[in-house]
């Protein structure tokens, strides 16, 4: 959100009110009831290991 690499350093420095962060929550839920299509789950497949 705020270009942090951890979303507990944002969470630190941002100091968003619950109205704004409604409003926030309310703005993502309105752009994904706008996607069309299934989401799909997908697992990180493990890396295999090297022949040899």
């Amino acid at each position: 959100m705020a270009g942090h690499e951890n979303l507990s350093t944002t969470q630190r420095y941002m100091h968003l009110s619950p109205a704004a962060k409604d409003a926030a929550i309310s703005l993502l839920d309105e752009a994904a009831s706008q996607i069309s299509g299934d989401i799909l789950e997908t697992e990180i497949a493990p890396k295999e290991k090297p022949r040899g």
